[in-house]
Formats: C-alpha cells, structure tokens, sequence
C-alpha cells in the first residue's frame, strides 16, 4: 500500500488528498496539520463569501504565467465549478466571479471536510512537522513512514490563521532556493499624509507607475487608510508592484471621477472633495509616493516562495524524488478574484498520480 504524506491542511493540501484518494482509494493518504482543525484560512476568503473560481481570462493575472498556466490549464474554472457541483457546493457567478450559492465560505469547508471523511484521509491535527527524510516524517507526535511527500505549508500571509512560513527555514536546509518573499492583496503605506481621509470610499481608475513608465491600470473599489490606501484595486496594484525588479520610484495615479467634468462636491463623497481641494489636488490626477506594504497580517497572499525552476512542470521536486510542493509556497500568486483559489485546487489536483 502506497503511503502519500501531505504537509499542510490549507485547500491546496486537502483538496490534494481527496484527489489523491479518489483516484487511487488502496493508498493511505495523511493529512499533518499544525492547526486545530482544517482548512482555517479558507472561512476568511473573499470576506467570508469564498470566491473560489473566475470564468474571465488569466493571462497577465499571475506571477511566472508561463509556468502556471499549462496547470491552470488542466483543471480549469469550469472543471472546479463542475468538481465542487459534484459534493454539493452549488454555485452562482457574479460578473467573472464564482461563489458558492450559499455566499458563505464555511459551505465550502463543510463539503471538503466531509469528502475527507467520506474518503477515510488520514488527519493528524495540532502536529508540527519539524523535517523530512527520504521516506520518514519528523513530527513533535512521532515519526511517521511515506512512499510520497506533498508539501503544502502556505506562504507567510494572515499568521493568525496559521500561515507564517516556518517551514520555509526546513526546505532552506534542503537546498531549495527560494524568490524573497513579501505581503501582496494588501494595503499600503504612502509618503503623502492621508489621515484626514481615513475611511473613506470611493469608485476610483488607479494608474501605476515606476517613473515614467506605466505598469498598470485598472478601475475599482479604493479606500483611504490613516496612513495610505486600500481597496481592491490598490490590492490589485501591490501584485503588479512585487513583480518589479524594485520598488523605487513607484506612484500611483488616481482618478476619482474618471470621464466626468464638475465641482468636486458633485462627484465625490464630500469629505474627500474638501481634502482634494484643501490641498488643491487634481480630481482627476491625485499622485500617492509608495512608501511600503502593510504587513503579513494584513496580506491576503503571499508574494514569492519556492522557485519554479526547483519543480518540473508535475510540481515534483528537482532535488529529491517523490516530493511536490503545491499551493502557496510555490512562487506563483495572483492578483484579486478567485485566482489565488483556483492555483491552490488546480496544482493540487496536478499530484493526483504521485
């Protein structure tokens, strides 16, 4: 009897043991997890509402497309919305956005949890995994023996829900080299003084910058923090800001009332049209100075991790055989709307046949 270990109990962790499970139903597979139960992050997604699927394109959404793509490929949204079909997690769309019907997340850690125990998946809860040898897991619980490894820790984003990147320092001692990482779906912090508009929302077109050159635009929620901005569209932008080689000399162009002429009381939430007047700002063309992300804590993902030049194009090890490393701790991330999600599933389900 095959023995598959899987390291981490986020999404891409369980949702790699029930593939597992079901295409081969004579291998024992184990979960280790150091929480105190599964999939904890993923009640917190998409503001509770788990966002899980987008049915739009994908080029120019992730870091190192080239290599996620061909994954993302091969278990596509609407296999994703078609597989959750099949446990029961009805679905709706939203624009390009898939969520379940039910619009709460917990609907969707109730069906994995209960194909986990429908499947009979192993799961070790409160274990810290402390290193790996060829066929023999180390945890503070015992040693446990495997055939293959699936290693599934997440990145460094929301330590509170049980992501903080310990395990990276494991896989360093292993040789594997990794890309810095940094907090990304996140607000950020600005050189301009903006507490006089601290929370305060607003449609706004984001234009993002590096000197001269323009790296992105796009349109979308913004909301001004007491020390910079937030809002999905900024969060958008910090993806596009981490792909830099730098991050010198980033501005951020905002238009408030894009295509519209006017008193700015006409066009914007009052207490903003007198922020932008007081300190005779453009309407159209209000410049915000990157100084820093917020950190970790706030961070919806993580940038960076694991380099895909370390995984051949099944997400298995170049340096030792019978281990894969899916999810989150590979350097593959994405910008808002389900993106993330769908890398979490779609590279799980590529070690279906490990």
């Amino acid at each position: 009897m095959r023995k598959v270990a899987i390291i981490g109990g986020g999404i891409s962790g369980c949702f790699a043991a029930i593939r597992i499970k079901e295409k081969h139903p004579d291998y024992q597979v184990s979960i280790f997890e150091h929480n105190d139960k599964l999939l904890k992050k993923i009640y917190a997604t998409g503001n509770g509402k788990c966002n899980f699927a987008n049915i739009g394109s994908l080029i120019d959404k992730y870091s190192n497309e080239a290599f996620a793509l061909p994954i993302l490929d091969s278990f596509n949204s609407k296999d994703v919305i078609n597989y959750f079909e099949s446990i029961g997690i009805k679905s709706k769309t939203v624009g390009d956005l898939v969520y379940p019907y039910s619009e709460s997340a917990e609907t969707v850690a109730i069906h994995l949890l209960k194909r986990i125990d429908e499947l009979k998946i192993d799961v070790h809860l409160l274990t810290n995994v402390k290193d790996y040898q060829k066929g023999l897991l180390e945890t503070d619980r015992g040693t446990f023996s495997y055939d293959s490894l699936i290693i599934s820790v997440g990145g460094k984003s929301s330590p509170q829900l049980g992501s903080n990147g310990e395990f990276h320092d494991v896989l360093l001692k292993h040789g594997y080299k990794f890309k810095e990482s940094s907090p990304s779906l996140c607000p950020i912090k600005t050189k301009e003084n903006t507490k006089m508009v601290e929370g305060v929302r607003s449609k706004a077109s984001v234009s993002l910058y590096q000197g001269n050159k323009l790296i992105h635009e796009e349109e979308g929620e913004f909301l001004f923090k007491k020390d910079g901005l937030s809002g999905m569209v900024v969060f958008n932008m910090t993806h596009f800001i981490n792909r830099l080689d730098s991050k010198n000399n980033i501005t951020l162009h905002i238009d408030f009332a894009k295509g519209l002429k006017g008193e700015y009381d006409s066009l914007v939430n009052p207490k903003l049209a007198k922020y932008l007047l007081n300190n005779e700002l453009d309407i159209h063309n209000t410049i915000y100075t990157f100084k820093d992300f917020y950190g970790y804590e706030n961070s919806q993902v993580t940038s960076g991790g694991l380099l895909v030049s370390e995984l051949n194009d099944d997400l298995s090890s170049k340096r030792e055989k019978d281990v894969y490393f899916i999810g989150e701790v590979v350097d593959v991330d994405a910008v808002c709307g389900g993106y993330n999600i769908m890398w979490a599933l779609s590279s799980a389900n590529a070690v279906k046949n490990c």
